[in-house]
């Protein structure tokens, strides 16, 4: 069996994991644009299982990460506002606590980060 060092690995997985997401969202959009263009011949979700096989791998393979504050502000910022807008519109079901989860929802990504990154 062929052995390859980590960064070798590290590449061919980011390779993966790129053109994987790349295809999902491009065969996704194409499937929205025309509905069954794409999910007549094959689902589209895997590319999707594509995207998490390779996201694993790539993430094990990494040697060094590299913290970036602001660009997780600026995700967990605008993902926390689709959150909410979503629980918001989504949420009849909710009644009379509809304000108060869709707070939940805008918070949820803060507290997500906090407890993935301080242990």
């Amino acid at each position: 069996m062929i052995h390859f060092n980590p960064q070798e690995q590290a590449a061919v997985a980011r390779t993966g994991f790129i053109v994987s997401l790349t295809s999902y969202s491009l065969f996704w959009l194409c499937d929205i644009l025309r509905p069954g263009f794409v999910a007549r011949f094959f689902s589209v979700h895997l590319f999707l299982l594509g995207v998490i096989l390779f996201g694993i791998w790539w993430g094990a393979t990494v040697e060094e990460y590299t913290d970036l504050p602001r660009v997780q502000h600026i995700f967990l910022f605008v993902s926390g506002i689709f959150a909410a807008a979503i629980t918001w519109n989504l949420g009849d079901v909710f009644g009379g606590w509809r304000f108060l989860v869709s707070v939940v929802a805008l918070v949820a990504p803060v507290l997500v980060l906090r407890l993935v990154k301080y242990k």
